[in-house]
């Protein structure tokens, strides 16, 4: 009988499983191959999405991010002795002294803010200005600075004092009446005056100015009246720096300190310099010594960071040691960066120092400060210190290695503190908080005198020769040498000469 079901041979079976197993393996490596292409595709668009993700946030966080910046720039001590008082006098009551600031006044009004140092006191009595000590000085000079294009008057000094309560009334009142827009620092009329911060904002940035000097020469303010002049004092100046955060972005501490006539920063400096530091003022611009003296940054573990410009010597003055006639402009940048308004960053940045020299050539009637880059040889033969037999070297070349040598100091930073707790007296002691004074003699024996920055150093720098070995560890701010009959200004007042 014949069969209709013919079964499949061995081969053909095997051949059958083959196919079977073929496309099953098949199958599943195109179902692989899908899965991972479509994992791959997703992950490709998780991350595109990311990045749009984050550069969204970035552009987001961009547009929240706002940088502004601030140029500032601050002269020395505008010292005014009587050869420079009589510059700007007339017959009638039309006195000017503009000329003595008109070759640098448009370096002075292209910084956003200027600062200048002002020591002596005014007074509105014409028969009452000295240019010696007890100094003061007239009105019409004030009138000058801001022509000039000052904006902050720093007026706490040795000086402020010299003719006690009422011409610091009358000063105060000046500025007030005269020009109620320039901000005054370091003397005040009333306490409640003298417990407010001086805020300036400018271009977004709030600046908080304190000023202050380290003694008087005469201490002849009474005790009810203390307030009426900013001293060195640590709680007081803990508690002006607490409160000028609180009110500002940044903090500009100005200065009065250091020893006459050396461009060495002394021992009280440095120990006010690093605290200053760590209390969190940006930027320390001194003055009082009539020389220059160098400047750095400074940074402490506690993240804190510093300008400081230990002294920026004389601006306007009619000394006559030359190495009184060099001085500095202090310029540096503050940058502030807001994210969403608030304050992620305040930086200092682009500080420099730019010398300026003093001329004056009195056979010609001719008293100007300049920039020394403007200066030239031909005027320096014409200065009238050239007549002094001490005056030293005074040419262009000379006064640029004198900048370059004081400016390229180490200054070696102090551990002490001792000097923080003091008051510094008319008779050049210090009294210490329990009222144990120190004498004169005590501190030269604690801080030594370090001569390689006085004036007569400075002469030799001028005459070409070598500068003495500098030993910064040891100095000794030179208000407290006891060969200075008045321990704070004679030796500096003396160079003011009348006959220039």
């Amino acid at each position: 009988m014949k069969k209709n079901n013919i079964p499949l041979n061995f081969t053909e079976k095997n051949n059958s499983r083959v196919s079977l197993i073929a496309s099953i393996a098949t199958l599943l490596i195109l179902c692989l191959l899908i899965h991972t292409i479509d994992k791959s595709f997703a992950l490709t668009q998780a991350e595109a999405s990311a990045k749009e993700t984050a550069q969204q946030e970035a552009e987001l966080l961009k547009e929240k991010t706002v940088t502004t910046s601030a140029t500032i720039l601050a002269a020395g001590d505008n010292f005014y002795g009587e050869n420079l008082l009589n510059v700007g006098k007339s017959d009638n009551e039309d006195w000017n002294y503009d000329e003595i600031y008109n070759q640098i006044s448009t370096k002075i009004s292209s910084a956003d803010l200027s600062i200048v140092q002002q020591p002596t006191i005014f007074t509105d009595d014409h028969d009452m200005m000295s240019g010696t000590d007890p100094y003061a000085t007239c009105e019409e000079v004030a009138d000058s600075l801001v022509n000039a294009g000052f904006d902050v008057i720093a007026s706490a000094g040795s000086h402020s004092d010299d003719y006690g309560v009422t011409y610091i009334n009358q000063t105060v009142d000046y500025w007030n009446n005269n020009h109620p827009d320039i901000t005054l620092l370091g003397l005040h009329k009333t306490q409640q005056d003298a417990d407010t911060i001086q805020v300036r904002e400018v271009n977004g940035i709030k600046i908080a100015f304190l000023n202050y000097s380290y003694g008087s020469n005469y201490d002849a303010l009474p005790e009810e009246s203390s307030f009426m002049v900013d001293y060195f004092q640590k709680d007081k100046v803990a508690s002006d720096i607490q409160k000028a955060k609180e009110l500002s972005d940044c903090i500009i501490v100005m200065a009065q300190w250091g020893g006459d006539g050396n461009a060495v920063p002394t021992e009280y400096q440095k120990q006010w310099t690093q605290f200053l530091l760590s209390q969190g003022v940006k930027v320390v611009i001194g003055g009082h010594p009539h020389v220059l003296q160098p400047y750095e940054t400074l940074r402490d573990d506690q993240g804190n960071e510093m300008l400081v410009y230990y002294s920026l010597g004389n601006f306007a003055s009619s000394a006559t040691a030359s190495p009184e006639l060099l001085g500095g402009l202090a310029e540096f940048t503050f940058e502030k960066t807001e994210v969403d308004g608030e304050v992620q960053e305040m930086k200092v940045t682009a500080s420099t120092l730019t010398p300026t020299v003093m001329h004056y050539n009195a056979g010609e009637d001719v008293y100007q400060v300049m920039l020394l880059s403007d200066y030239t040889d031909e005027l320096a033969s014409a200065h009238s210190v050239q007549s002094l037999d001490d005056a030293g070297t005074f040419s262009v070349n000379a006064l640029n290695t004198l900048f370059d040598h004081i400016t390229s100091q180490n200054v070696t930073a102090s551990t002490n503190t001792d000097l923080l707790d003091m008051t510094c007296k008319a008779d050049g002691s210090m009294v210490k908080t329990d009222g144990t004074v120190v004498s004169a003699d005590e501190l030269a024996v604690q801080y030594p005198l370090d001569t390689s920055g006085s004036l007569d150093a400075l002469k030799g720098i001028l005459d070409g020769g070598s500068s003495p070995d500098s030993d910064d560890t040891s100095s000794e701010d030179a208000d407290y040498d006891s060969g200075d009959d008045s321990n704070y200004n004679s030796g500096y007042d003396s160079d003011y000469d009348s006959d220039y």
